[in-house]
């Protein structure tokens, strides 16, 4: 019988918390009342909400009319720094970070604005076999641009760690820089 119990009691707790968490996200993110819905509906209010403050951060940088750093805010821990480091104007440097969570990339990348590079490196990594969820673009002087990208890892794609898709994005971008 505590086995019984003790089942019933998490399985309460589990619907409360279930219950909690679809009442903080607007009803279009969760569309049938599934645990599975719910969940899924919280981790893309999530992304929504994580691309609009990337939006704000930006906003903020350009109401300030002060160029800001590159890294501030936007980088926690990249595994290719030469963009924001440079001293002159490099335009073939390009930032990158990327983490990898469940299949799921969230790509950062900061370069020297180009034309078609945007395009060119969509296609690249779709040819890596990354599917592009998500996309925030972020535009400062001197001419930089911030990329944040959501990607997904398609059955196909051969890369494996964050750090082998930093660096194939890197060379993407490096390539991309130097036409």
């Amino acid at each position: 019988m505590t086995h019984i119990a003790v089942e019933r009691n998490r399985r309460r707790l589990m619907n409360c918390h279930l219950a909690t968490l679809r009442s903080l996200m607007p009803p279009s993110f969760v569309q049938r009342g599934d645990q599975a819905s719910i969940v899924g509906g919280a981790i893309e209010f999530v992304k929504e909400l994580e691309q609009h403050l990337l939006s704000l951060r930006a906003q903020k940088w350009l109401q300030a009319s002060v160029a800001p750093a590159l890294h501030d805010g936007f980088f926690t821990s990249s595994q290719y720094m030469g963009y924001s480091q440079s001293q002159e104007e490099d335009a073939t440097a390009v930032d990158v970070e990327a983490t990898l969570v469940q299949g799921h990339v969230n790509l950062k990348v900061a370069a020297q604005r180009r034309r078609g590079q945007l395009v060119r490196a969509m296609a690249a990594m779709e040819e890596l076999r990354l599917s592009i969820l998500h996309l925030n673009i972020t535009t400062l002087e001197p001419p930089s641009t911030l990329y944040y990208i959501n990607l997904k890892m398609e059955e196909e794609c051969k890369l494996e760690t964050a750090d082998e898709v930093a660096t194939a994005v890197h060379q993407i971008f490096s390539y991309i820089n130097t036409c």
